[in-house]
């Protein structure tokens, strides 16, 4: 038998399927693409997330870089005298290593540690 013959047939019970209704090789390829599940798009769910990290963010404090005025404003109980403090012994210590090293400022405890933890970050 030639591939001339193969095809011939193939071509016929094709035609013979599609005409019984059940293998239209058009109804099939549409009931493919409609039971196909759904992906959700790359670049909008990554474009969601970073918003959502960056309101993380803007929530969080630096504490080797903010301001006296900054510290007050976003920390909760600490006052403009305990914020100068905090400035004052980065600009003579260095740097914070770690959050909880703030613990080393005169009047900075870990009940201020515990409420601000979540808004710290060096």
């Amino acid at each position: 038998m030639s591939w001339k013959s193969i095809g011939k047939r193939v071509l016929a019970t094709m035609v013979c399927l599609s005409l019984v209704g059940g293998f239209s090789p058009l109804i099939w390829a549409k009931k493919n693409t409609a039971e196909k599940p759904t992906t959700i798009n790359q670049s909008t769910a990554s474009t969601e997330n970073s918003k959502v990290i960056d309101h993380n963010q803007s929530d969080k404090i630096n504490i080797n870089q903010a301001s006296a005025e900054e510290l007050a404003q976003k920390l909760n109980g600490i006052g403009k005298q305990k914020a100068k403090a905090i400035v004052e012994y980065r600009e003579k210590y260095g740097a914070f290593n770690s959050i909880e090293n703030i613990l080393e400022v005169q009047g900075i405890g870990p009940a201020f540690l515990e409420k601000n933890k979540h808004k710290l970050m060096l």
